[in-house]
């Protein structure tokens, strides 16, 4: 049984909460056939009762229900009038059994029994402890197994036990783990190595305070000293020899928590650590500084060359004459000759055709040799940087001619030569080739080492040349299903994504697909609806006008709707999800420690600082506000919550109106950020340093998935990863984009994993129809159809293609990582050629159905502006700058978008709230709903009568009761008042 996210929270409760929302009774206090005719075969009238609220609180909960716990009067009186029984006047069941304990226990098996559920049996106790330990080797938090844990009971109906032994079994599954894991390190480096790590880490480092600390640091922009600075790194942590022997178990999850918690608190505390944990953790923090500073450092280095080749661009442009000046030159000289009335009609011909031999006659250089060129006189520059990348360990999987190139370079550099020897007759591009081959042999080393550096920029982005110690450049042996497990698990994976084994299979539908819509695109265009000429034109879509009827209904909703702080959105929407308790992953204990969850997540999704926060919510400090920020910091957390609140609005009868279940958009926003920050980049609109905010939009409203991107990158990636990683209950068909979010490949990878991309194309070299080879195409679009898609070469690398894709389904590497390699750095590969041409068809599918099917049209471009218009409420609740200290790490960027993805669904759901209170209140005055079409149009974005700014106040006492139960009955409630 699947839960919602919002029912996590009640899971192993002990008792039952003081407040239930209708729609919350309704869910678990609802009874169907076979539970009433259990429940009516009880003796009395309050055994019935009884019953049933012990099956509804084993269905909320997952466990029984003692009989001295409070039954609260409302819960009664709903039970009762559902089974047609007056409820007693009795606070707890105690009262009702009076003492027989063994119709207690009767009922509670009853109850459990009637659901499906048992007591944990011993061999269900092992498979759990085994479940956790895979657990562990993929996610090794323990913050959120409990949470899991319990999920997991209910879902195979396991009753949930006291949360004391759940605890134990999560220790000693961690205690397992982690002892499994120490003991591969030391069969790896040693006792005295993993010791010495530990002990290096808290000592001073040059002028830094502590080894940790320089090693943890992020550069501080893109810049050739930075780069020196990562250089120093690796080499340090080279004569550790943490590049060697790591062990497989301790996988890229693995590493990356344990250098966080390493990381997390300062250096001196770690001397009191227990020497097994020490040492696992000083392994993955060096293991993870140096992977970290691998992948940045190939990062920077692409952005310097891309650099490089724009500055010299740069100064060519400023060289050379204006082709808009010697075109007027020409012009004038022409209208000169055709003025001169002295000029016979012989002669003006002999003089403008001098004329025109003179201008063609003209063989300049191109820009890219003249850049070219430049760049051979700044060889100093690639020298320098070469001299310390050709001392890392690149390594191919087959001859490569980027790593010959390398070790030549090593071997050159290490005798300090400075020309390049005729024997070496490596090929590094048909645009270098003059140059080596040339006779001055300095400019010849010069081209071969800028060659060396552009062929290294593209072999590290598609895979082809790749470091061990990486997380985004290692080898495609490690970022794809590894050759064995494919091959022993085939059968299994093409199950999985629901393809077959026979690629043509596959292919014979799609191009029947293909035919039926251009023979549909033929019949429009021979109807006049669309304009062929180089390409296909149809018409813009015209406007929809506002109606009447949506503008009453608009006022109406509103004019019932309260004026909101932000403060007070919080508490009543986190009341009806416990999103602070998904964050926490317990009860909060006191009021403080739920200020803190909601302060720590409006530090990572508004511009404010801890600081700032802490001025605005006084009784909190700025350093117990970043400990909670460092505590929710796990994007997967803020990830859960955002999901929590998007189910709790989708939940809502009004939201089904909105739109299709199975459609969504994804759309980048960015944010501003300071110039110093290394991953920042230049946004072509606001002229700003940026980071990208990728979000995923339901065509319902609301985001179900968030991550930070670099700017000026293709999204691709990002819209595939966004549908596949989501969790929520609705699966998505079809995913609307612009044109940054596709490519050919994508295309036909997101089909691979059972949806479609459909892209807003603004090229019209986009909009050409692809068809096969030899393939018979309509004479009326013959002008814009290429036959140039081979089946042949897809069902060649068919069997590859599916393994990429089984690849991202399953984890074992993202969609970016997988487009990035097989992006346009790829040309030439099979499997790439392949995944285009496949690509191409089903572009070609989808425009046709664009063309001719205006309703599916406008349904795309309405997709679309649900982002935009999400966009909008993200930057009025984030509307500065990303604090400089949360764009210093990968983690803390992707809690900044999940907690602003938190925060805006929070504000569509409390629009939705109230909306569905106000449409409720005006069908029962009207007496007939509402028009579907008319409430479609009204979007739960509205920011008017908003307050998101000034001086927080959250009036906990108010929602203490459903937020802090456990607090709110210990303490009375004037207290909470005075607080």
């Amino acid at each position: 049984m699947d839960l919602d996210h919002w029912q996590l929270a009640y899971l192993g409760m002990r008792q039952m909460p003081r407040e239930l929302s209708e729609f919350e009774l309704a869910t678990f206090f609802t009874f169907s056939a076979k539970e009433r005719a259990l429940i009516d075969a009880r003796r009395s009238h309050l055994y019935r009762l009884a019953c049933a609220v012990h099956i509804g609180f084993v269905r909320m909960t997952g466990r029984t229900l003692d009989a001295y716990k409070q039954v609260p009067k409302f819960l009664w009186a709903y039970v009762g009038a559902q089974i047609g029984v007056t409820p007693p006047d009795m606070g707890t069941l105690g009262a009702l059994y009076d003492g027989r304990t063994d119709t207690l226990v009767d009922h509670q098996m009853l109850a459990y029994q009637a659901l499906g559920f048992s007591p944990m049996a011993e061999h269900q106790r092992r498979y759990v402890t085994r479940w956790l330990k895979e657990r562990l080797a993929g996610q090794p938090s323990r913050s959120d197994l409990l949470n899991e844990l319990k999920r997991w009971l209910y879902e195979h109906r396991i009753l949930i036990p006291h949360d004391r032994a759940l605890k134990r079994l999560i220790n000693q599954a961690v205690e397992a783990c982690e002892a499994a894991l120490t003991e591969a390190l030391v069969q790896a480096y040693g006792e005295a190595s993993l010791d010495a790590w530990g002990t290096l880490l808290p000592r001073p480092e040059g002028d830094r305070a502590s080894l940790q600390q320089w090693l943890w640091a992020v550069p501080l922009r893109n810049s050739t000293h930075q780069m020196g600075e990562l250089f120093d790194k690796i080499d340090r942590l080279y004569l550790l020899g943490v590049q060697q022997g790591w062990p497989t178990v301790c996988n890229e999850a693995v590493v990356r928590h344990y250098a966080r918690r390493c990381a997390n608190r300062p250096a001196s505390v770690s001397k009191r650590v227990a020497q097994r944990s020490r040492r696992l953790e000083a392994a993955c923090f060096l293991r993870y500084a140096l992977c970290a500073a691998t992948d940045q450092l190939s990062s920077m280095l692409r952005h310097w060359i891309r650099k490089s080749v724009n500055d010299a661009g740069r100064l060519i442009d400023a060289g050379r004459p204006d082709p808009g000046i010697k075109l007027r030159e020409f012009a004038d000289a022409v209208k000169a000759l055709v003025a001169d009335e002295t000029l016979t009609r012989e002669a003006l011909c002999q003089q403008l055709g001098a004329l025109a031999d003179a201008a063609t006659s003209q063989n300049l250089p191109s820009r890219a040799s003249l850049i070219r060129a430049q760049l051979l006189s700044r060889h100093r520059q690639a020298r320098a940087m070469l001299g310390r990348l050709v001392r890392l360990p690149f390594a191919a999987q087959s001859a490569h001619p980027v790593i010959e190139a390398m070790e030549v370079l090593r071997k050159l550099y290490a005798r300090r030569a400075d020309w390049l020897p005729d024997k070496v007759t490596i090929r590094l591009g048909r645009a270098w080739q003059p140059a080596l081959e040339g006779q001055d042999r300095k400019r010849a080393l010069a081209a071969f080492e800028w060659g060396a550096l552009f062929a290294l920029r593209v072999a590290l982005r598609n895979g082809s040349v790749f470091l061990d110690h990486s997380f985004a450049y290692r080898s495609q042996a490690v970022l794809l299903i590894s050759n064995e497990d494919w091959q022993a698990r085939r059968n299994h994976f093409y199950g999985h994504l629901k393809l077959p084994q026979d690629a043509k299979i596959f292919l014979e539908p799609v191009v029947a697909h293909l035919d039926a819509g251009l023979a549909r695109l033929r019949d429009a265009v021979q109807r006049g609806e669309l304009k062929i000429d180089s390409a296909i034109h149809i018409d813009p879509l015209a406007a929809m006008k506002p109606e009447a009827s949506v503008e009453a209904l608009r006022r109406a909703l509103f004019e019932r709707h309260p004026s909101g702080q932000l403060p007070e959105i919080l508490l009543e929407i986190d009341s009806s999800t416990h999103f602070s308790w998904l964050l926490l992953g317990r009860e909060p204990h006191s009021r403080s420690e739920l200020l803190m969850v909601y302060a720590a997540v409006l530090a990572h999704g508004t511009s404010m600082s801890a600081a700032d926060l802490a001025r605005m919510v006084p009784e909190l400090s700025p350093s117990a506000i970043r400990q909670m920020m460092h505590r929710i910091a796990d994007e997967r957390k803020l990830r859960q919550a955002a999901d929590a609140v998007l189910a709790f609005m989708h939940q809502h009868p009004i939201a089904r109106h909105w739109g299709r279940a199975d459609l969504a958009s994804s759309d980048m926003m960015s944010l501003e950020t300071t110039r110093t920050v290394w991953q920042a980049r230049a946004d072509p609109r606001r002229r700003t340093a940026s980071i990208g905010m990728y979000t995923h939009v339901r065509d319902r409203w609301g985001i179900f998935y968030d991550q930070p991107i670099l700017l000026n990158e293709r999204q691709a990636g990002a819209a595939i990863e966004g549908v596949i990683r989501q969790s929520g209950s609705e699966d998505v068909a079809q995913l609307a984009v612009d044109t940054h979010g596709y490519t050919d490949f994508a295309m036909s990878l997101s089909r691979l994993l059972g949806f479609d991309l459909c892209p807003r194309l603004a090229h019209l070299r986009d909009r050409r129809l692809h068809v096969p080879r030899d393939h018979d195409v309509p004479a009326e679009l013959a002008a814009v159809a290429d036959a140039d898609v081979r089946l042949a070469l897809i069902e060649r690398a068919w069997d590859e293609l599916v393994r990429i894709a089984a690849s991202v389904q399953s984890g074992q590497c993202t969609a970016v990582q997988a487009l990035m390699r097989f992006g346009a750095a790829a040309k030439g590969q099979p499997v790439y050629e392949a995944g285009v041409h496949l690509g191409r068809l089903f572009r070609t599918i989808f425009l046709i159905d664009y063309f001719t099917n205006p309703a599916f049209r406008h349904e795309m471009q309405h997709a679309l502006n649900r982002g935009e218009a999400v966009h909008t409420v993200q930057r009025a609740i984030h509307y500065g700058k990303i604090p400089l200290e949360l764009t210093r790490h990968d983690a803390s960027l992707a809690a900044v978008s999940s907690a602003l993805s938190l925060l805006s669904n929070a504000m569509m759901a409390w629009n939705t709230l109230h909306m569905q209170r106000a449409l409720d209140a005006i069908e029962a005055i009207g007496g007939e709903a509402m028009r579907a079409e008319d409430l479609r149009q009204i979007a739960p974005t509205r920011l008017e009568g908003i307050n998101l700014r000034g001086t927080f106040d959250f009036p906990i006492a108010r929602y203490a009761h459903r937020l802090l139960p456990s607090a709110a009955r210990a303490a009375p409630l004037s207290q909470w008042r005075t607080a």
